[in-house]
């Protein structure tokens, strides 16, 4: 049977398409279905590849980062007392001791360092309420506004950011520290030298010789826990103008009185010396 032209043409055109659709069926069509997931494939990469890029310019700068971070907890350090054996806390109490004025003390007494868990707490005020109070309070009410940032003065901004950064604070998770306590009883004739005194405590500076960054004496870590005051009966010998061996028996009493630390007024302190070991330096073995 002899096939004409125009016949072999269909046949080949036929031919052509058969290939054409099996082709397409077993090559085309399946990578199509997976453009989709190879697009987000190709989506999650680059955004993979955008981190890398980001951790890799993160890196040049790390090393400054890591540095001013360092920097900011070493002078967070200073502000503590480093680890102190029960003799350095001695003689930082008697240098304290030794900047009061005409002050005697007994009865100093120094543990052992320990721990003691730190936190922030914003201080709240006791309410007192009264029936007249309870009444002037219905008569007059006022509703609570919005605070208005722009009509404060500089004072009360002042005032209004150190609410907001307590209860930040607050909200702060605690911190261990190391604690040593020290219990001691000040006696002084004037009782402003006592005051002065706990001032000189709660002020944290022993040594003017250490300064901080700013290069002002640096306050450490000193925690005045607990003051109870007392007024005793300083007793003193009666003598005559006359009586010479009177008034040197009773200037002999007097200096006994002053060395044995006895006063009219008298101060019980227990003070507590937060100390923390600072972190060492990363960079140090690099350098």
């Amino acid at each position: 049977m002899k096939i004409s032209k125009q016949e072999r043409i269909i046949i080949v055109c036929l031919l052509v398409a058969a290939i054409l659709g099996v082709g397409i069926f077993l090559f085309i069509l399946p990578n199509y279905n997976n453009i989709g997931a190879n697009n987000k494939t190709l989506a999650a990469a680059k955004e993979e590849y955008q981190e890398l890029q980001t951790k890799l310019e993160h890196e040049a700068t790390i090393d400054d980062e890591i540095k001013a971070a360092y920097e900011e907890g070493k002078d967070l350090a200073n502000t503590f007392y480093d680890d102190l054996t029960t003799y350095e806390a001695d003689e930082i109490m008697r240098q304290f001791i030794a900047k009061g004025k005409d002050i005697t003390v007994d009865g100093l007494s120094i543990s052992p360092m320990s721990t003691e868990t730190l936190s922030i707490s914003v201080f709240m005020p006791t309410e007192v309420t009264y029936p007249l109070k309870d009444f002037a309070n219905t008569v007059v009410t006022q509703d609570e506004e919005a605070v208005d940032i722009e009509s404060m003065t500089p004072r009360e901004l002042v005032i209004y950011a150190k609410k907001l950064v307590s209860t930040m604070l607050a909200l702060s998770e605690p911190v261990t520290v190391g604690c040593t306590s020290v219990s001691f009883t000040a006696s002084s004739d004037k009782l402003e030298n006592l005051h002065a005194f706990a001032d000189l405590l709660n002020a944290g500076v022993y040594d003017e010789k250490i300064v901080g960054a700013d290069g002002k004496p640096q306050r450490k870590a000193t925690y005045v826990n607990g003051v109870t005051f007392e007024l005793s009966d300083k007793s003193s010998t009666q003598t005559t103008s006359g009586d010479k061996e009177g008034t040197e028996a009773n200037q002999d009493d007097q200096q006994s009185s002053s060395s044995s630390g006895s006063g009219k007024y008298s101060m019980s302190f227990n003070v507590k010396l937060y100390s923390i070991k600072p972190v060492a330096d990363p960079f140090e073995q690099a350098e």
